[in-house]
């Protein structure tokens, strides 16, 4: 008498687990080593605020126009490093979530100057303080002199 069943395959074994990368030929490179520090920072910023829809370049976004009221699009394009049209698309959806006003400059009618709303105040002011904290979080992984040589050396990296 035949079986109707079908032979069983073999399980397949687990592929041993593949030794780490040689990461040497990297090591030394300063803008490799800041992506990697930048990576794992933004993934930590993400868990914490991306279901709020913060994001790194929102929440920058916030707090300049929180400090900087009324400041030339333009202005703002250039001290974030974002591209005009990327920060246009930007402030539009933080425009059409109520979160930042538009308006023309009354001395140069080509440029817009920006401003937060009571909305997006509410909002920097409410996100601010667990941001603080999760840079803290962070600040912790390093002695209090290693952060503040860090500060220091990115500010060095970071031109004005």
């Amino acid at each position: 008498m035949t079986s109707a069943l079908p032979e069983a395959t073999p399980r397949r074994r687990a592929a041993p687990a593949a030794p780490p990368l040689d990461m040497a030929p990297l090591a030394g490179h300063v803008g490799f080593l800041l992506r990697l520090a930048q990576q794992q920072v933004f993934d930590e910023f993400h868990r914490g605020f991306g279901q709020a829809g913060i994001t790194p370049a929102r929440y920058s976004v916030l707090a300049l126009l929180h400090a900087n009221p009324d400041v030339p699009q333009a202005r703002l394009a250039e001290a974030l490093r974002i591209k005009p049209p990327n920060l246009a698309v930007l402030l539009a959806e933080m425009a059409a979530q109520g979160l930042v006003d538009r308006r023309v400059d009354a001395t140069n009618r080509r440029a817009n100057l920006l401003r937060l709303t009571a909305a997006g105040r509410t909002l920097y002011g409410r996100v601010t303080p667990e941001i603080l904290a999760m840079e803290q979080q962070v600040a912790h992984r390093l002695t209090r002199a290693q952060y503040a040589t860090l500060l220091k050396l990115l500010a060095k990296l970071s031109p004005p």
